[in-house]
């Protein structure tokens, strides 16, 4: 999974499309600070941010598998971008 770390988003959704859960993971590792972060200053509540970031990665993980993820190159910021309309939603 090392050389997972040193792939662009763009190449670890693709190898996570084609079967690779591992690339996933990296995924998730690489931005799970940063969007657990932002969902808690949003809610200033630990289980509920907890379950806000479960649901976020739930919805990106069927989006992806849906087909329906436009690979623009931006997955960090159509995450947070989930993140923040799930946030308001609760």
């Amino acid at each position: 999974m090392k050389h997972l770390n040193a792939l662009t988003d763009q190449q670890l959704i693709h190898l996570y499309m084609d079967g690779d859960v591992n690339a996933l993971a990296t995924i998730i590792t690489r931005y799970k600070d940063k969007i657990y972060t932002s969902i808690y200053l949003l809610v200033k509540d630990r289980y509920l941010s907890e379950d806000i970031f479960q649901d976020v990665f739930i919805r990106i993980i069927d989006t992806l598998k849906g087909g329906r993820y436009t690979d623009e190159g931006k997955f960090y910021h159509w995450a947070m971008r989930i993140a923040h309309n799930m946030c308001r939603s609760f």
